[in-house]
């Protein structure tokens, strides 16, 4: 039997790949059988060039455009750099059934990531990874604390098992 093959955010499978040179482990393992499911790590920011440590990022509204952006240097833009590396890329996700990404991650969030306005308020939309994913496919994406919700989860484990 082949197993079900999903992206995961690699910091949630305990790679130190993070801004801060740190992990968010989830321990996903007691959520996906190893038998059944194949957790394929990735990790958008040190896929595009983006080094470990290094300073922070986020999704900042500019000039009616969204953009992904350093924090402490708006001019230090990466959307561009970032775009090119998911076309890139592009064939390779289309082979995952799905995807279990970090919450709140400019890259990875899904449904949960700040998107700045000039004023610092923000509004609650997907990483830029996950925009990207959404452009291309109808892939089943699911954060690590939505993994909790039984109807969420179980939501996301029928949607997976369609696509095999």
């Amino acid at each position: 039997m082949t197993r079900i093959k999903i992206g995961v955010s690699a910091c949630l499978l305990g790679q130190k790949v993070r801004y801060d040179g740190k992990d968010k482990f989830a321990n996903l393992e007691k959520h996906f059988d190893p038998k059944l499911y194949q957790l394929v790590p990735i990790c958008p920011e040190v896929e595009m060039g983006m080094s470990i440590p290094r300073p922070s990022i986020q999704m900042r509204i500019i000039d009616r455009d969204t953009r992904l952006v350093q924090v402490d240097d708006h001019e230090l833009d990466f959307t561009n750099q970032f775009n090119s590396w998911f076309k890139d890329n592009k064939s390779r996700f289309e082979q995952l059934q799905g995807f279990v990404l970090k919450s709140k991650s400019p890259s990875c969030g899904y449904q949960t990531t700040p998107h700045f306005k000039a004023d610092e308020s923000f509004t609650l939309k997907d990483g830029l990874f996950v925009a990207n994913l959404k452009l291309s496919n109808d892939s089943a994406i699911i954060n690590e604390t939505q993994i909790q919700q039984k109807e969420l989860f179980l939501k996301f484990i029928q949607q997976i098992s369609k696509t095999t």
